[in-house]
């Protein structure tokens, strides 16, 4: 009798060891697969500004205020101009900017001729081996809004800070009209209206 209790026990205590290995077992396993599987998502994400932009859903989460749309356009100039890319990337950051396009001026500017002229310009750019400091647009107090044609538009500057090759600071100012569709701010025009030299000092202010 007691040897029948004594191997009951040893069966216990093995089956108890055996089932506590699987446990542990089971945990690494887990472990090891939802560590593969964050630094592959880890790899699929973002890493670069450029590369934030184009992975950007701009029509689901569109900026709120004519200020925002203005800092989203100055986020994707300045990485077209600042950085010499491969067509690809040019392309896919100019989609995201006729994004904030109205719809009149995406028909006044074709997405073929758009891309040509814009290359172009780039090029021309990046020979010169400027650089863009800084993008800053109107505070909200600034913006002036006006109805033209029912239509409710917003009024707004950004000042585009330019590094020179050559040494020195250019401002260049530039007016935009946006107007309401479908709720959106959109861009409806835009012009250069001014340049100027700017100081060190005026470059090292946020």
């Amino acid at each position: 009798m007691g040897k029948k209790k004594g191997s009951s026990k040893n069966k216990i205590i093995i089956f108890v060891f055996l089932m506590v290995l699987v446990v542990v077992g089971a945990l690494i396993a887990y472990y090891q697969f939802m560590k593969k599987q964050q630094e592959m998502n880890s790899d699929q994400k973002p890493a670069t500004e450029v590369e934030k932009l184009i992975a950007k859903d701009i029509e689901n989460g569109y900026p709120e205020t004519p200020a925002e749309v203005m800092n989203l356009w100055g986020r994707i100039n300045k990485c077209l101009y600042n950085n010499s890319m491969d067509d690809e990337k040019v392309e896919a950051l100019v989609k995201q900017l006729r994004v904030m396009y109205s719809t009149e001026l995406l028909k006044q500017n074709e997405e073929g001729a758009h891309l040509k002229a814009i290359k172009s310009e780039l090029e021309q750019f990046w020979k010169k081996k400027n650089k863009i400091v800084k993008y800053s647009s109107d505070a909200d107090s600034n913006i002036q809004y006006k109805t033209v044609n029912k239509q409710e538009c917003a009024y707004i500057r950004i000042t585009c800070l330019i590094t020179q090759k050559k040494g020195g600071y250019m401002q260049v100012y530039q007016d935009f009209i946006l107007g309401k569709e479908d709720d959106k701010w959109k861009v409806i025009g835009f012009q250069e209206s001014k340049q100027e030299p700017a100081s060190k000092e005026e470059a090292a202010k946020k």
